[in-house]
Formats: structure tokens, sequence, C-alpha cells
């Protein structure tokens, strides 16, 4: 007779071989489907039904908040349970041996934002990395940062608390809604003065969707001596990201949203000129030195989550870059021409197609946005993020690729049904 600590192990190596091969499955549908480009791989709605059943999921919501928390792919929940039980056994080496992976990942996502792997650093999240680099930078009393609306809340935090502790100034610069790119930069740079020292601007708004020219931003600071920190919280493993391109010094993200790493993984890219002047959060055993690696420097952490940031990534490539942004476009498109024309709903979303993401701001006529996400949640079982408050008093909606076209038709209807 079979012990129960026999059938837990058969039944964990049935679901290692299930997530193994759903994604090999994957892969070799990429690799042999023969679309003609990114966009035609869109709209394949049998290949894209394959991707979702790849994911773990409890069905009790449909969740539409991918630039949020998502469902993980099985690989990397099967990985992540693997990797935990293994360190639970040997805490001291085991742990250890999965931290040292941090290096692996390191090289990969330099390729995939353009960068050397030297200036990449492996955090926790968007958050951890936006207060390193606001704390980090040498700022005297007097001397200015500029963040745009977009960034009120997440980057202007610890810069406020900077603020009122050593007297350094900041300026908001308003951007409209909605407004051209001629209008983004105009409004950026017009908050320049000689006293400015670094600007802030998301890559992509949150809640918006709006693709910011961060290039165009980048060029007008760096000819004023400004440096440049994109956050990238909503855009890498959204968009296809270069750092190069973008022209940022400095860029941060959460691993946990479109890539669907484990919770507590986040990115940070550093160009490589600035490492050794960029002061680290946590005390570091050489603090000036020029290694990324001393922003890592924040004590024990969980080897298995770092480990299991490798899993997302194989994930990532099996499906492609450009075929995922190509998808999470035609998503957002698809939901945008559906709710458009409806009586008493609005959508804001920019006019050009590649200057939006898959983020969709929604209103609705005489509805407060908690009401309405509250009313999606309990009546529909639908998840979507709604506490905006006015203007804008609405919900976003973010669809992932764990959506398909179906799921977005039932959160067509239930829209149809409150607004009605």
């Amino acid at each position: 007779m079979r012990t129960r600590r026999e059938f837990i192990g058969m039944g964990s190596a049935v679901s290692l071989a299930a997530s193994a091969a759903l994604l090999r499955s994957i892969e070799a549908w990429s690799a042999s489907a023969g679309w003609s480009d990114a966009d035609e791989a869109a709209r394949d709605e049998a290949y894209w039904r394959s991707v979702a059943r790849a994911y773990m999921s409890d069905g009790r919501y449909l969740v539409l908040n991918g630039g949020g928390n998502n469902p993980l792919p099985r690989d990397v929940v099967d990985a992540l349970a693997r990797y935990d039980g293994f360190a639970a056994m040997q805490p001291r080496p085991n742990n250890g041996q999965l931290a040292t992976r941090i290096d692996l990942h390191r090289k990969r996502l330099a390729r995939h934002l353009g960068c050397d792997e030297e200036e990449i650093a492996i955090t926790r999240n968007t958050t951890e990395g936006l207060n390193i680099v606001t704390n980090g930078v040498t700022l005297a009393a007097g001397d200015e940062v500029v963040y745009t609306s977009f960034d009120a809340h997440y980057a202007a935090q610890p810069l406020r608390l900077r603020a009122a502790r050593q007297g350094i100034v900041l300026r908001e610069a308003e951007i409209p809604i909605p407004a051209t790119d001629d209008e983004v930069v105009r409004r950026v740079t017009s908050a320049f003065t000689p006293r400015t020292r670094l600007v802030i601007a998301s890559h992509v708004a949150d809640g918006w969707g709006y693709i910011l020219p961060i290039r165009r931003i980048a060029d007008q600071a760096h000819r004023r001596d400004i440096a440049v920190l994109a956050d990238g919280a909503l855009s890498f493993g959204h968009l296809v990201c270069n750092v190069r391109e973008l022209g940022c010094d400095y860029y941060v993200s959460s691993l946990h949203k479109w890539l669907c790493a484990p919770l507590g993984t986040g990115v940070m890219y550093v160009r490589r000129e600035l490492i050794a002047g960029l002061w680290p959060l946590y005390g570091a055993d050489e603090p000036r030195s020029a290694d990324i690696r001393k922003f890592e420097e924040i004590g024990t952490r969980s080897g298995a989550t770092i480990a299991a940031i490798g899993k997302a990534l194989d994930f990532y490539e099996a499906v492609g870059p450009e075929r995922k942004e190509a998808r999470l476009r035609y998503l957002g498109n698809y939901l945008l021409e559906r709710l458009a024309k409806m009586p008493g709903v609005r959508c804001f979303s920019d006019g050009d197609p590649a200057r939006r993401g898959s983020l969709l701001r929604i209103l609705l006529d005489g509805r407060k946005g908690p009401d309405v996400e509250k009313i999606l949640r309990e009546e529909y079982a639908i998840w979507t993020f709604g506490n905006f408050g006015p203007p804008w008093d609405g919900i976003y909606v973010s669809p992932n690729v764990f959506n398909l076209t179906a799921d977005l038709d039932r959160f067509v209807q239930a829209m149809r049904e409150i607004a009605a």
C-alpha cells in the first residue's frame, strides 16, 4: 500500500508533467504556426485558448486586472512550490543555492530590456525600485524633481518624504486627458528650471493605458543635464521594452504584473555610468561601488521566489514578446470597439492604437467606480479595479493573455446590463 507521502509525490509529479507539457505545446505551436506577423497571431483564438489553459485559476472570478495582480502560469506555480519545499528541507544551503539563479535571470532580463546584464538589479517590486532611485540620487536643498500627474501617487510618495526632510522642491506636470505626445512633452519640459535634477514619467500611465513619449522627454531632459527615471510598472511584459531606445537613465518595474512572475519580484535598470553615484536604499558594504548588486543587499530573501522568475521568463519567451504585445493590444481594441457606442458608458483611451496599451478607463453615467467594481465582483464574478475619485470616477480593465474574447463578451454584457 502506498503511503500518503508517496501519493502526494505522485500528484506533484503529475502536476509537473502536465504543466511542462502545456509549455512545450505552446512552444511548438508558436514555432510552427506560420503566422505572417504578430497581428495575425493575435487573432488566432485557438492558440490563445491553449495559452489560457496554461494558467492557474480556481474559476471564482473572471480576472480583468492584468495591470495589477495576475494568476500565474501553472509552470511558475509548480516551480515555486517545488523550490519552497527544497529550501525548507535545508534552509541555509538550499535557499542560498536557489538564490544564486539571480545572475541567470539578470542576463535574461537584460536581453529583454536591451541593456547590459551589469545594469540590472532584481528588486521586489516597482515601489522598491522607485524608492532606491528617488532616495539614492544626490540632491541638495533647493534642487528640483519634476514628475507627471500620472506619477503623483507612487513615485511622488518617497519624494514628498525627502522634500520634508531635506528641502528638495517638487514640481508636478499636469497632463490633460486626452493629450497628444507634443502636449505631454510640452507640459513636462515647461516644468524644468535650472535647478531641476531629475524627471520621473510613467512609461504606461496607471489606470489609463497611455504610452508616454519617454524618449522625447529624455532627449529634452538630457540637453539640460537632467536624469530620467521611467516608471515601467505597467510596461515590462506588456510592451516590448528597450531602455536604450527609451533613453532613460533609470527604469523600474514589477515582474509579478504582466510577466506573471511570483509576488515579490521586480527589476531595476541603472545606466552603468550612474551606478556608483546612486546610493543604495539599504546599508551595503560598498555603497559607492559600481556593482549593480549593491542594490540587492537587503538581507535574507526567498530563494524559491527568485528561482521561479526563470519559469515566468520561459513562459514569456514561449509565447513571444511581440505576439504578447499584439494580443494585448488586440484585446484592448476588442473591448473598446464594443463599449465605445454603448449608451451610458464612456471609454477613455488614446485614438492611436500604437499609443495605448491593454488598459481602458471606463465610466458609467451616474455610477461611482467603487460601486461598479462591487457590482461586477459580487453579481457577475468579474474582477476589475475602480477606486478613482472625481472627475474620472470609473473603473479600469486590463485583459491579459489568459483572457479570451468570450471573456470580454461576458464583461461587455455585464456592463450593458449595469448601464441599463
